[in-house]
């Protein structure tokens, strides 16, 4: 007899036993297999009570799966700008140096119509720049001279003469009355330039063909301002002759000169000399003749 789960394996008669099913010899009569595991009673099956956990172990699964919840809603919840930044800085810097391309150039500069923010409390606008107003020439006012010299009694040149100044002419004159044994001697300046011009002028009296110095004004008129077309006339007053000029010839005499010329550059300036008057002893006074034509 066989024990259950083995096989006889011992052959009988002389005949031969094959050991089937892959089992183990054992004592080399039988072969041993391993135990099936047993099926379940039809009529137990179906009284089976499901067993659930405990509450520690329910706890614990409910925990798991909150935290399981929470980490991925804790990720999308981050804020991006940190992530954003971090992920620019990276680019930066293993992206290759180079000139930036117009596009992000174009981006990077502000609109020219964007409106620029309001200036906060504790920075003061700027003030509205004030337009500078353009340069204009400098002009200035015209010397105030004598009156124009009257036609009695007065001896000019029967033309103006040229000076050392561009644009200004002149005509020396000379007034002597009858009976006063006194002479008065001035010049005529005209500007005869599209501009405002400024000079210098001397006059001086020839006595007999001696020069000499206006008792009140030695000296040159200095910044004389001549508008253009305007003719600037010296006073006589500060030229007057008396007592002295009796029996000789007189004459005026003038010098022209540049604005900042000085007293040698005067007297180097072309010379204009006047009509003259021959003044008698006894104070009378003619005009003189023409000496030269056109004077």
């Amino acid at each position: 007899m066989t024990e259950p789960d083995r096989q006889d394996n011992a052959a009988y008669d002389g005949g031969t036993q094959n050991i089937t099913h892959g089992g183990n010899v054992i004592n080399n009569n039988f072969n041993l297999y391993p135990s099936a595991p047993a099926e379940p009673d039809a009529s137990t099956a179906g009284s089976r009570v499901r067993v659930w956990p405990s509450g520690r172990r329910l706890a614990l699964v409910a925990a798991g799966t909150a935290v399981a919840i929470a980490v991925p809603v804790t990720i999308l919840n981050l804020p991006h700008a940190p992530l954003k930044a971090a992920n620019a800085d990276s680019a930066r810097s293993v992206a290759p140096s180079g000139p930036p391309s117009p596009s992000t150039s174009a981006a990077a500069s502000p609109s020219p119509s964007a409106t620029p923010p309001p200036p906060g409390p504790e920075i003061a606008a700027a003030p509205a720049a004030t337009p500078t107003p353009s340069a204009s020439p400098s002009r200035r006012s015209a010397t105030v001279g004598s009156s124009p010299y009257p036609s009695k009694d007065v001896a000019c040149p029967t033309r103006w003469l040229p000076t050392s100044v561009m644009n200004i002419d002149m005509q020396p004159c000379t007034q002597a009355v009858s009976g006063t044994g006194a002479a008065q001697f001035g010049v005529a300046l005209r500007n005869v330039g599209p501009t405002q011009l400024v000079v210098t002028v001397s006059v001086k009296p020839v006595v007999s063909a001696t020069y000499g110095a206006c008792p009140l004004h030695p000296g040159p008129w200095r910044q004389v301002v001549i508008d253009p077309g305007k003719v600037w006339y010296s006073s006589f007053s500060d030229c007057s002759v008396s007592g002295s000029v009796k029996g000789h010839r007189v004459q005026s005499s003038a010098r022209v000169a540049g604005e900042l010329a000085s007293d040698a550059e005067v007297g180097d300036a072309k010379l204009g000399l006047g009509r003259a008057f021959d003044i008698k002893p006894d104070g009378t006074a003619t005009i003189a003749p023409l000496t030269t034509p056109g004077s």
